[in-house]
């Protein structure tokens, strides 16, 4: 993240491409994170129009409102609330499976 520190900024990422074999990658604009996804429940359930929890459907990472509001953590922001949301969701979906 914070490059080389060898050099000065802003030339801690950058560097001269002098040696081949080149190849290109197409970038194009995506989403990186979320502040807009679907609200969840403390189970990860997303909640549907109703204020309901959707049964059988549940949300983490960046398919889920982020925990942290409107505000973006950076890279690998939402890896940690994403593991945990998906261990709760496996674990409420193991419980409800079970009963049934």
């Amino acid at each position: 993240m914070w490059g080389d520190t060898a050099f000065e900024a802003p030339f801690r990422t950058l560097g001269k491409i002098d040696q081949g074999p080149y190849f290109a990658v197409k970038m194009e604009a995506g989403g990186l994170g979320t502040a807009g996804g679907r609200k969840t429940n403390a189970e990860a359930q997303v909640i549907g129009w109703s204020g309901n929890p959707i049964p059988g459907l549940y949300a983490t990472g960046n398919a889920m409102a982020a925990v942290l509001g409107d505000v973006y953590g950076g890279a690998g922001g939402t890896l940690g609330s994403s593991m945990t949301f998906g261990y709760i969701a496996g674990r409420h979906l193991g419980e409800h499976i079970s009963n049934h």
